[in-house]
């Protein structure tokens, strides 16, 4: 009798393949003859310590059905494999097919940037689209304003514009009025001086 059971794998992040990258799971799962459910990135992060020398790692979310005798041949497995560095096996039997095929934060993520590469190519697009249509216009208009002239063009009779009148005089600059003789020259009687008088 078989049983449904959810691991969580680490992995050197290696291959930037998913599929590449989790070959080893799918190996050591046909080593014991388990049933794959779904198998799903989970993340791929920097470590908070290093593991086996390994500063990085994917996480691969895995659901499978197995012999309950078969996971300690599991777990002899994983710590036979040099790129899986450590394996979390717990029973999924409670388990909803809502629950098995929930996307994960990895998936979420793609599918986020997948949506904001569309809608950035459809912004491009569409300046793309405005900017052809005003070098249409653009182009339209020099014909239509080579047209115009010829059809305006004054006739022989036309009375000549007249020269515009020139500018009204400007008015006199205020002069500084001269000091007088009752007035000695320099700052005024008010004023203090810049630095006071030491003797």
């Amino acid at each position: 009798m078989s049983k449904t059971y959810e691991a969580m794998f680490l992995l050197d992040a290696g291959p930037s393949d998913f599929e590449a990258a989790s070959a080893p799971v799918r190996d050591v799962l046909a080593r014991i003859e388990a049933e794959v459910i779904a198998m799903k990135p989970w993340d791929e992060r920097r470590l908070a310590y290093p593991v086996e020398g390994r500063k990085r790692g994917l996480y691969v979310l895995t659901y499978f059905r197995a012999a309950p005798g078969r996971l300690s041949e599991l777990h002899h497995e994983v710590q036979l494999s040099e790129q899986i560095l450590r394996a979390m096996v717990l029973s999924g039997d409670h388990l909803t097919d809502e629950v098995i095929a929930a996307d994960t934060p990895a998936q979420a993520a793609q599918a986020r940037r997948a949506i904001a590469q569309a809608e950035r190519d459809a912004k491009a697009q569409a300046e793309a689209k405005t900017e052809a249509k005003p070098e249409a216009k653009t182009e339209a208009k020099p014909d239509a304003k080579a047209e115009a002239p010829a059809a305006e063009a004054p006739s022989a009779d036309a009375e000549k514009p007249k020269p515009a009148a020139p500018a009204p005089p400007a008015a006199p600059k205020a002069k500084p009025e001269p000091a007088t003789d009752d007035t000695p020259p320099g700052p005024p009687a008010d004023s203090k001086p810049d630095r006071p008088d030491t003797a």
